[in-house]
């Protein structure tokens, strides 16, 4: 048994002789010209992987066809017309990439393929599926993005294995883009959640039976506080005006009946209130093709940095939305902006229109230009299921603030729509449009599902702008809600649910002695701690983030995101100081520099590690910040005021520069890349495998090749790919699972692991089909055992049986790892070999720290053991 790799060798054919190779199992010949492949090929009965990305192929051979213990076949981005119509034959197929090739049509015989798990047929020219897809029952993940689909087979509904479906760029579906979610490359790559396959395909087959456009959209206002925002909707909704305009508090959503091309339309006002400790909440209700007003005056004197400002976040989160900048109070205040320099660097804006709400100074231009800029959403005329138009009105105009689901349920049965499924599916949808919040099987949230907007966003506006939580420092117990929120509209029973909400958007964290008692970072004291003057950057390891505008909130959330490593050390509103392993990190932001420094000190060894803990949270924080784009840099050791761009020096060391000069004080000093750069990174184990044609994919790494403009995909080896891993444990353990969670990111950075437990689950996304399909991919199952745990009937009795079961069948490692002192000798996981070191509980080590590294180092050697195993196979 062996492999055979002939990539990127000029090839122009293979020779006939290679069929003789009875004992090849993997052959990669992608990225050489070839024009056709040897029908010899037939004979390798015992090739298990075949590599043919990006040559010159047009067809494959018919004896393809006859490789009947071939797992995968690759042969993306050749110009293959046409499959072997008897590529039904492979019977023990996997995995087949046939990305950016000109196939039409795929055969019907693709639906023998009884053991194909993964199939991506991206950037091809299809315009039907066959009806045979239904029977890929073992299917996992379909990939049909930017082909020509004009309709999907009624069979794909039968595969309830499919847990990843992505149709994204194929316009006569006419499927919205927030019911597609995120594409392949972002699943991926950013390790984002892929939308419910089950309700893209109840929503297409509600819409191709009857559908209206849905002729609504979203009016987003935005701006400081005190611009006049509210005095603009009540010009613009009810031709009013009042003096000393009270300010918005949260969010006010007005309906706006308008005509737009000839149809009465309907547009959303959300008037965002403008003080600041409200901004950082504002990320989560700024949607994508929305039309968005930006409303500046001149009072302080700020209005250009507020433009910058405001503009960076509406392309962060509204990406391609069209903007109108209203320049307002133009008699109390004359202003202007530099327009040409904005228009240049932001080409969403649509135009400026200066108003005067006390005279009605172009009120009427600014109404003429919002209809104008409405008329031409792309989204305005989305379809939408006929049939569900009387339910989204009547919850609409419902006064209840929340319902279960079982009450959703039963009012969607009142007002005609009864099948279950397509309830979920506009449930979901319902969200998507900010009609009806769901978080309908968010474990955290199960209690209340379907939520007024207005309601959900000004209870937490209320809390985080009360004048208690203030005095308070942002510390907020159970208790206080009641004095901050109206106990008619917010009634003792939805604390904890808006709470839990905070901590979903992280917002806020309970303290892990108390679950009763939560901090708000967004609300500490602004002064920064004696303690911070410990550390001295010219003899710590540091690290800095310099972005082109800080998003309010940023270090709260990175505060929110860490705190298991800082218990007992300060915390201040744009700091904190963190403890891991004897090392200890001082983070704070310098917002007028628009900057994020980072010192490490403590023993050498461990610095790295404490680093890339934090450097990974950041990561994960700007993954949800489209378009921030801030510039990792390095400083130099022992001259912390000179800095690198990380990039640059990713470049050198492509390019086998071993130096960098660089002006150092009054000298010019040749700097070790490889220095600087071991400095700040941990030994990566594992690397992500891009196929080689989207090595230039927009997005990506920059590049513009023609042929990939339009792709997404991305294709990881799967010797190489991270092992995944699934927390078991109660929600009582949560604040334990968090301080393991820093341990394990370490082998994340490494390429060795990716990690998922159930606070991951975003809103409106289904959580049992999560949990599901999370558990189902998982190499490992941690079990994080504690008396809770063993006491709870679904952690015990569901996930630990089934976990056990996969250990059996060998289809996955069950790690019991002991949290707190409880008798487990007799439970059924008592025959494995459990963590930290003799099952001793984490809680009982003198050391907490020590037992989780116990822990981590006990998982890593599973992880290699797990490689290994692949490699052998």
């Amino acid at each position: 048994m062996y492999t055979l790799n002939v990539s990127n060798n000029n090839l122009t054919t293979l020779p006939d002789w290679i069929g003789g190779l009875t004992e090849l199992t993997s052959l990669s010949a992608g990225a050489n010209p070839l024009a056709a492949l040897p029908e010899s090929m037939g004979q390798l009965e015992q090739l298990v992987g075949l590599e043919l990305t990006r040559t010159r192929l047009t067809a494959l051979p018919d004896s393809i066809c006859r490789l009947t213990q071939l797992r995968t076949l690759s042969a993306s981005v050749n110009g293959l017309a046409v499959l072997p119509e008897r590529i039904g034959d492979l019977k023990s197929l996997e995995g087949l990439w046939i990305t950016g090739n000109l196939l039409t049509v795929l055969p019907e015989s693709i639906g023998r393929l009884e053991k194909l798990e993964h199939l991506q047929v991206e950037g091809n020219e299809l315009k039907s599926l066959p009806e045979s897809m239904g029977q890929l029952s073992a299917l996992k993940t379909l990939v049909l993005s930017n082909n020509s689909l004009t309709k999907l087979p009624e069979s794909l509904r039968k595969l309830k294995g499919l847990g990843q479906l992505f149709l994204h760029g194929n316009p006569a579906l006419k499927l919205p883009p927030e019911l597609l979610g995120p594409t392949y490359a972002e699943v991926l790559l950013n390790r984002l959640t892929p939308a419910s396959p089950d309700l893209i395909l109840e929503f297409y087959f509600r819409i191709k039976k009857a559908r209206r456009p849905l002729n609504e959209a979203k009016l987003i206002l935005v701006g400081r506080g005190g611009v006049g925002k509210t005095s603009l909707v009540n010009r613009l909704l009810h031709d009013k005006f009042k003096l000393g305009e009270a300010k918005t508090e949260g969010i006010q959503i007005s309906p706006w009946p308008v005509r737009l091309n000839n149809e009465d339309a309907r547009l959303h006002l959300w008037d965002f209130g403008g003080q600041e400790i409200l901004h950082a909440t504002h990320q989560f209700f700024l949607t994508q093709r929305s039309l968005y007003l930006l409303v500046l005056s001149g009072r302080e004197g700020t209005e250009d940095q507020d433009a910058d400002y405001w503009l960076r976040m509406i392309e962060s989160f509204g990406e391609g939305s069209p903007v109108l900048i209203v320049l307002n109070k133009a008699h109390e205040h004359s202003f202007d902006v530099n327009r040409r320099a904005l228009q240049a660097k932001y080409p969403g804006i649509r135009g400026f229109i200066r108003t005067d709400c006390a005279d009605r100074t172009g009120i009427d231009d600014l109404r003429e230009a919002i209809l104008h800029e409405a008329s031409r959403l792309e989204n305005l005329r989305v379809a939408f299921p006929a049939s569900w138009f009387e339910i989204k009105d009547k919850l609409s105009e419902s006064r209840k603030n929340y319902l279960s689901f079982a009450e959703f349920q039963k009012f969607c049965q009142k007002h005609g729509e009864t099948e279950p499924g397509a309830q979920e599916s506009l449930a979901v949808h319902l969200h998507q449009l900010g009609v009806a919040l769901n978080y309908k099987d968010d474990p955290r949230l199960q209690d209340t599902h379907v939520l007024n907007p207005h309601w959900v966003t000004n209870g937490i506006y209320k809390l985080l702008s009360s004048q208690l939580l203030a005095e308070q420092r942002g510390v907020l117990g159970l208790r206080d809600v009641a004095r901050i929120l109206e106990p008619k509209k917010y009634p003792p029973a939805m604390y904890r649910f808006l709470l839990d909400l905070m901590k979903k958007f992280e917002l806020c964290f309970a303290f892990p002695d108390n679950d009763a008692r939560y901090l708000v970072p967004e609300l500490l004291d602004k002064q920064e701690p004696a303690e911070a003057a410990d550390f001295r950057p010219e003899e710590c390891l540091n690290f800095q983030y310099h972005y082109p505008v800080i998003p309010e909130g940023l270090l709260p959330r990175f505060i929110v995101r860490t705190h298991a490593m800082s218990e007992e050390l300060p915390r201040w509103r744009t700091g904190v100081i963190l403890r891991f392993e004897g090392n200890r990190a001082l983070v704070k932001a310098d917002p007028a520099e628009k900057k994020v420094l980072i010192s490490v000190t403590g023993p050498v060894e461990g610095r790295r590690r404490l680093l890339a803990i934090i450097r990974s949270d950041f990561e994960r924080i700007h993954r949800d910040i489209p378009k921030l784009d801030p510039q990792e840099m390095v400083p130099v050791p022992g001259h912390p005021e000179v800095v690198i761009p990380y990039a640059e020096l990713l470049i050198f060391e492509a390019n086998e520069q071993t130096e960098l000069p660089k002006v150092v004080g009054n000298r010019v000093e040749k700097l070790q890349v490889k220095e600087l750069l071991n400095g700040v990174n941990l030994p990566i184990h594992a690397k992500e495998h891009l196929d080689p044609f989207l090595i230039n994919a927009p997005g990506m790494l920059g590049g513009k090749s023609s042929l990939v403009r339009t792709m997404s995909w991305v294709h990881l080896s799967q010797l190489d790919a991270p092992v995944h891993l699934f927390y078991s444990y109660s929600q009582k353990d949560e604040a334990l699972r968090s301080r393991l969670e820093p341990h394990l990111t370490l082998l994340q950075r490494q390429g060795l692991l990716t990690t998922w437990h159930e606070r991951m689950i975003g809103p409106g996304e289904e959580w049992k089909e999560q949990l599901s399909s999370q558990f189902e991919r998982a190499d490992i199952i941690l079990l994080l055992v504690s008396a809770d745990f063993l006491a709870s009937d679904y952690c015990y009795d569901v996930e630990m049986t089934s976990a056990l079961a996969r250990h059996e069948a060998g289809t996955a490692v069950v790690i019991p790892v002991i949290l707190r002192d409880v008798n487990w000798k007799s439970a059924p996981f008592a025959k494995l070999q459990a963590l930290p070191k003799n099952g001793l509980a984490v809680t009982l080590w003198p050391n907490e720290d020590s037992a989780w590294r116990d822990v981590s180092e006990g998982i890593e050697r599973k992880i290699l053991e797990l490689r290994k195993g692949r490699q052998r196979l």
